[in-house]
């Protein structure tokens, strides 16, 4: 079964292949996201919040939490060109 990504609020949920970023999977499916760096973990602007779902998302890489960490991120955030999905999840972001 392939995972679930719920796009909120834009009331839009896409299946997705296991292992795909969130960034992809906004990207693939017209769902605007931040960026500058293009998805090269660079710039932090894909922050997203994770509404449900967190265990079904990749650990944070070494990139990753550097972004974070220089980008005020709270427990719930992750950078969507990273962030691996496993199983279902709905995010949301304040630019939507």
């Amino acid at each position: 079964m392939m995972p679930k990504v719920k796009f909120v609020p834009l009331s839009k949920e896409v299946e997705i292949k296991k292992g795909e970023t969130l960034f992809k999977a906004a990207r693939v499916n017209g769902v605007p996201i931040g960026s500058s760096c293009r998805g090269d973990c660079i710039c932090g602007w894909c922050k997203v919040e994770v509404l449900d779902g967190m265990d079904n998302l990749s650990q944070p890489s070494e990139c990753e939490k550097k972004l974070m960490s220089r980008g005020n991120y709270g427990l719930n955030e992750r950078v969507a060109c990273t962030t691996m999905v496993f199983g279902d999840v709905s995010i949301t972001t304040g630019y939507w």
